[in-house]
């Protein structure tokens, strides 16, 4: 009978504990790896790094799964993003050392579509709506924002919901904003 409350108690302060974390839904051990395909030589073993990172994180991010910000968990919209998109805000340094070399993490991005701004490949459905939207567009740069988030599918990549573009050294996560509040 000891053991089971030994048991519980771990299990809940484990679950306390995984709750005081940052919120961040993409394992550093992910960003890493996507960082690392940046300073990789090799550029079949970039794109090595890059499918492991991303086969690993659709497990955890997947169509119809709904994501949660709160105060303590935000969003922003930044010089860093382009049209529909939100940028997490994450307590990680932005720049490590692999192999003796510098590498700078991955920003995070979750890339919303609507009637407007969409591409193919993206079903009507999972657009977000137009009073999101309007929204999106009156939020004040940098400032945290709260919001509720469905990932969706996105048909032509290689990953459901994911795609990693080294270019903008981001990971872009296709989803839908149910709900968008700007923090005052």
């Amino acid at each position: 009978m000891k053991r089971i409350y030994i048991l519980i108690f771990f299990c809940f302060t484990s679950l306390l504990y995984t709750w005081a974390q940052d919120c961040i839904i993409v394992p550093f051990s992910t960003l890493r790896m996507l960082a690392e395909s940046r300073v990789d030589p090799c550029p079949i073993c970039q794109k090595k790094l890059q499918k492991q990172a991303l086969t690993f994180l659709s497990k955890e991010i997947y169509p119809k799964k709904y994501l949660y910000f709160d105060s303590s968990c935000t969003l922003i919209k930044s010089d860093r993003c382009m049209s529909n998109e939100l940028l997490l805000t994450t307590n990680y340094d932005d720049k490590i050392t692999i192999n003796g070399k510098e590498a700078t993490l991955p920003f995070i991005i979750f890339k919303f579509y609507t009637q407007q701004h969409h591409i193919v490949g993206i079903d009507e459905k999972d657009y977000t709506n137009d009073a999101i939207e309007t929204k999106y567009l009156s939020l004040i740069n940098n400032k945290p924002v709260v919001a509720t988030i469905e990932v969706v599918s996105y048909k032509y990549g290689d990953f459901p919901s994911l795609m990693y573009m080294p270019e903008r050294n981001a990971l872009i996560i296709h989803c839908k904003v149910t709900a968008l509040q700007q923090v005052q």
